[in-house]
């Protein structure tokens, strides 16, 4: 063989095992690439739920010290259906939901939030709701018939314990008020004591008191409530239903974006229905067909 041949055998050889080793390696490397898609699929994201411990039976957290309530119940419907995240439950106060959501502390909380334009600058809110919170008037028990109503309020020229504009009620007043006439005199809060409000109805100082049912029936109905006194003397007319929500921090768009899709199944299944008679002792998405009068 001459030597012009045996170089050119060598070169075609080399390049041979060149080939073979980059195409190894590339192998090796898709390979590990789907391995490593496969445990980060495998691996779900942690995602910090907060909760008021101190919102029976909304949210809560049971004997066991675990999150407990209607919303936290629909939360791990929807964690259910989402492989690709962990849900873990932090419970906490009220005021503490808003901050750390909003900071980043968690990423998403609960506790019968409503749905209003002020918090909607401030908050992600999601495009389907979580719930509905039965909504009505507390009035003293012998004047239900002259204010246990939005229209019977106004007509009798009724006195409402003020609302903050930050609350959902609010904006329910403020709609019956563009619709109809005479209108409810609709004075504004920042904030109030519950007690102090069921006391005032009592007293004659307002004629009535926008609130959610489990409220009242925890203050005044139930044997150690805070107003158990009051028992007999006020009394709880509902109005209608009105939409609750899980408040995302702002950052948190693929999240609520997967949120939507799972509760959509958790509402259409009958599920959410099925829990809110056991935590409420009756299905409130029904109270959506009766409107606010």
């Amino acid at each position: 063989m001459k030597k012009l041949d045996k170089i050119i055998i060598s070169i075609v050889a080399a390049a041979v095992i060149i080939f073979a080793i980059i195409y190894f390696a590339g192998n090796q490397g898709s390979n590990q690439a789907k391995n490593t898609d496969k445990a980060s699929s495998d691996q779900p994201k942690v995602i910090k739920v907060a909760y008021a411990t101190t919102n029976f039976p909304i949210t809560y957290q049971n004997s066991k010290k675990q999150g407990d309530g209607y919303d936290v119940a629909v939360m791990r419907e929807v964690d259910k259906l989402l492989p690709q995240y962990k849900f873990e439950y932090v419970g906490t106060s009220d005021d503490d939901v808003l901050i750390g959501v909003k900071s980043g502390k968690y990423a998403v909380g609960v506790k019968n939030v409503f749905y209003t334009a002020d918090r909607a600058k401030t908050y992600l809110f999601p495009k389907n709701y979580l719930g509905v919170s039965d909504s009505g008037f507390v009035v003293r028990t012998k004047d239900k018939d002259k204010f246990g109503g939005l229209a019977k309020l106004a007509n009798n020229n009724g006195k409402l314990v003020p609302i903050a504009p930050q609350n959902g009620q609010y904006a329910v007043i403020a709609d019956y008020n563009k619709n109809h006439s005479p209108k409810i005199d609709l004075g504004s809060a920042d904030t109030f004591v519950v007690s102090d409000a069921l006391k005032w109805v009592n007293e004659g100082r307002y004629d009535a008191f926008f609130a959610i049912r489990p409220m009242f029936e925890a203050n005044v109905e139930k044997k150690n409530g805070a107003n158990a006194d009051l028992k007999g003397k006020l009394t709880y007319v509902t109005l209608g239903g009105i939409k609750t929500y899980p408040l995302f921090n702002k950052d948190q768009k693929a999240l609520a974006a997967a949120y939507d899709k799972a509760i959509k199944k958790v509402i259409s299944s009958g599920k959410a229905s099925e829990l809110s008679e056991k935590y409420f002792g009756q299905d409130n998405f029904k109270l959506l067909n009766k409107p606010f009068e």
